[in-house]
């Protein structure tokens, strides 16, 4: 299963749904589809990573959260690193790990807005620029070891 190309896929088909004037819910799933895209993706590839075996990359996918996945990026995100983190991020931090945290952080806030904030309107641009940063996220993985 290709989940998270699949939901990318997903979000840009949403993105240029309707020709003109396009509705807000397309855009808002669109925006949705794109963070699940990115959440999936990198679960997917801590999976990779960590479990050898793929009866244990499922078990251990199920262990990710999208608050812990946030407090994760967050911390990518200071400068400097946490001091328990920097042997494992390094100092300074990856910019290809720094783009991936910030697009995480900044999908995971437009996606609690698309999905609950209905006073909110979203445009088309904007919705693209957040699918196109989706797919930045994916091209900047897989992150070199460190």
């Amino acid at each position: 299963m290709n989940l998270p190309e699949d939901l990318l896929e997903q979000a840009e088909h949403l993105a240029g749904r309707e020709a003109t004037r396009p509705k807000q819910v397309s855009l808002r799933r669109a925006i949705s589809a794109a963070y699940y895209a990115l959440f999936h993706f990198l679960i997917r590839e801590a999976c990779g990573r960590l479990a050898g075996r793929p009866d244990l990359r499922v078990l251990a996918a199920r262990a990710f959260n999208h608050g812990d996945m946030k407090k994760a990026c967050q911390a990518v995100l200071k400068s400097p690193p946490p001091a328990h983190l920097a042997p494992l991020l390094g100092n300074p931090v990856r910019a290809a790990l720094r783009t991936v945290a910030d697009t995480f952080v900044v999908l995971q806030t437009t996606r609690h807005d698309a999905d609950y904030n209905l006073s909110q309107r979203f445009t088309r641009d904007e919705t693209r620029r957040r699918v196109e940063s989706a797919r930045d996220a994916f091209a900047a993985t897989p992150l070199p070891a460190t």
